[in-house]
């Protein structure tokens, strides 16, 4: 039996990673390297125990959380290859990871970061991977992945049924609010009013409601789309200064809490939310979008969404006297998630919605949205009275400049033939 060194494993794993950077993601299981580890996983074998890790990271060079088929990469991807490499699962647990009973709190989609994310599985008991484990994962990982934290669950502990509710924060420029009659650029700075009228929009949104209208490819009748929600508000707005321009833009985050939530649901709920504050739609329409009518809700760009905390209030009640809380991991793991989420995700976050304008571009495509979807019918379904309104008067102002702009020409050609008349 050939003992797996910790070069052994570093050296396997910066291979996968430099696969990783260039957006292929090997598989475990296919080298000597690999049979080693697998062989050392094996002879450890002992009682089994539950493990809950805890997980932050910058999800803009990922496919998501979840496992994806293929060279695709994906957090998970990336994690379970390190800890293959380094003994803690067998190439096969990597491969297909229910065997060990693997299980994240929350999907985050393409792009989407997240800094308390919690995974669940079943090793044999370690006291190195639950002491070390942590440190050794996070030099194998690349910076933009962290452990934030390992900890003992209970036998039946897992993440996704264990959880009560989600939160996630969604980060976006103040002028995203601003009234059509206001104009939209860096200088622009969010009334008290206006933070307060977003509030009463998002308010709606609380409670139990069928978002069939905030998902893709579900009916109505579905109850799979019925979601509690907990809490849905405004943060106080703060500046955040351009290093290469040197202009102070003014940004907002929206928080969001609640039981679960469906692909998209809040990136259209902050869609919805910004159609009705810059009067394309009625706060009436939140309620329609409830029933059964198909709605056509308009998508907010997925920069800015990040996963906050997925949260275990019922389990620590539980069982906080004989296992540590999930909910609350220590001062020292929090002012390290504090620091990762501000240096690592929301600078990028600030920097790249200032670089790339794409909330600016998306409030564009709000003026030609249709809001009402009639799938029975073939013609364009109208957008909403308010909308319409909008529209019009720019069509009008439009007709209005381009009848001067030919009244003006119509004055220079008869000046012109007046000067050629006095010559002649």
């Amino acid at each position: 039996m050939t003992k797996v060194t910790p070069e052994t494993a570093s050296s396997s794993a910066d291979a996968a990673l430099h696969k990783v950077a260039d957006g292929r993601v090997e598989k475990p299981g296919t080298s000597a390297a690999d049979q080693h580890i697998d062989n050392a996983r094996k002879e450890k074998r002992g009682k089994w125990v539950r493990y809950a890790m805890m997980l932050a990271y910058q999800g803009k060079n990922y496919y998501g959380m979840q496992v994806q088929k293929g060279d695709t990469p994906a957090i998970e991807n990336i994690l379970l290859r390190c800890m293959h490499d380094l003994g803690y699962i067998t190439s096969e647990e990597a491969e297909t990871p229910y065997k060990f009973y693997f299980q994240r709190a929350a999907r985050t989609d393409r792009a989407v970061s997240a800094v308390r994310q919690v995974c669940s599985m079943m090793l044999p008991t370690n006291k190195e991977f639950k002491d070390q484990g942590a440190d050794k994962l996070n030099e194998l990982l690349p910076a933009d992945i962290r452990v934030m934290g390992i900890r003992r669950a209970t036998k039946t502990f897992n993440a996704q049924k264990d959880c009560d509710s989600r939160s996630y924060s969604y980060t976006l420029p103040s002028f995203a609010f601003a009234n059509l009659t206001e104009l939209t650029k860096s200088d622009y700075r969010i009334t008290p009013e206006t933070i307060a009228e977003v509030d009463s929009v998002l308010n709606t949104f609380v409670g139990t409601h069928n978002f069939f209208n905030y998902t893709s490819r579900r009916e109505f009748g579905d109850a799979s789309c019925k979601r509690f929600i907990i809490s849905f508000k405004c943060d106080k707005p703060f500046t955040y200064r351009d290093s290469f321009s040197g202009r102070e833009y003014e940004f907002i985050t929206i928080n969001i809490r609640g039981q679960s939530f469906m692909l998209h649901q809040i990136r259209k709920m902050i869609g919805m939310t910004i159609a009705i504050t810059r009067g394309y739609a009625y706060k009436s329409d939140i309620q329609r979008s409830f029933d059964g009518q198909r709605m056509d809700v308009p998508k907010a760009p997925g920069l800015g969404l990040l996963l906050e905390q997925v949260h275990y209030e019922r389990y620590d009640k539980r069982w906080s006297k004989s296992h540590e809380t999930l909910n609350d991991w220590g001062e020292e793991a929090e002012a390290k998630i504090k620091k990762l989420k501000e240096d690592l995700i929301v600078k990028e976050i600030l920097d790249t919605e200032i670089a790339q304008s794409s909330m600016m571009e998306w409030l564009g495509s709000l003026l030609h949205h249709n809001f009402i979807v009639d799938p029975f019918s073939e013609e364009k379904a109208p957008t909403s009275a308010i909308a319409m309104a909008k529209h019009s008067a720019k069509v009008a102002a439009e007709a209005l400049e381009s009848e001067a702009k030919e009244e003006k020409e119509e004055v220079v050609e008869v000046t012109e033939k007046e000067k050629v008349a006095a010559q002649a």
